[in-house]
């Protein structure tokens, strides 16, 4: 979570606006990612297709996620811009990583269906909650919500490795096992995501549409 607001502005870190200059680093980051999973599933010759790029990019945006929320608390400058940009950037980052995997899949349904489940029930738990708001009422992430964007993480990292492995390694009787482990693994906590973006996107609808 990051934001730059305090009581008295004479009070702020003199650095008050790195948290949220890192949250909006890691939405401009989203683009690339797609770009560099396109270019290496497809074998673009585009700068982007290098493997430290995709790499660099991830552990860029899981570090960022960490230390804007942290500088934004330790320097108390958390307020309510930040605490709507950052869920926004983790949305778009999810929702980008998940439809270039399917498109770099060619529309396979297993890669397919739990990327629009996860896509669709982000923007209805964004209705919801606003919804909500308007009429009054706090829609705080849950713990079963947290532990959905966890496993949504782990597998955007996972595919990651699938898609380097079946674009660098050799072809040889170890490579596609380690090809396939990837992808079975990136799969499933893929589909245990989509599984708990459904149960707790359904749980913030009714939360939202209580009288």
């Amino acid at each position: 979570m990051s934001d730059t607001h305090s009581t008295d502005p004479s009070d702020r870190h003199s650095l008050y606006w790195l948290p949220n200059a890192l949250t909006i680093a890691r939405i401009l980051s989203v683009p690339l990612f797609i770009a560099g999973i396109l270019s290496l599933a497809f074998k673009w010759d585009l700068f982007l297709a290098k493997a430290w790029v995709l790499l660099g990019l991830f552990i860029l945006a899981a570090f960022t996620d960490y230390l804007d929320g942290y500088l934004a608390r330790k320097w108390n400058v958390v307020s309510g811009f930040g605490r709507m940009i950052d869920p926004i950037a983790d949305k778009l980052l999810v929702a980008g990583c998940v439809i270039a995997f399917s498109i770099a899949a060619l529309g396979n349904p297993w890669f397919l269906i739990p990327s629009l489940a996860i896509v669709f029930r982000d923007i209805l738990v964004s209705g919801a909650r606003e919804h909500a708001a308007l009429a009054g009422r706090a829609m705080p992430p849950t713990n079963l919500a947290k532990w959905k964007t966890a496993f949504e993480m782990l597998a955007i990292a996972i595919l990651i490795v699938w898609i380097l492995a079946k674009s660098y390694l050799p072809i040889d009787s170890v490579i596609p096992d380690i090809v396939m482990v990837a992808k079975v693994s990136g799969l499933a906590s893929l589909w245990l995501a989509a599984i708990l973006s459904v149960y707790t996107g359904s749980l913030y609808l009714r939360a939202a549409l209580k009288d």
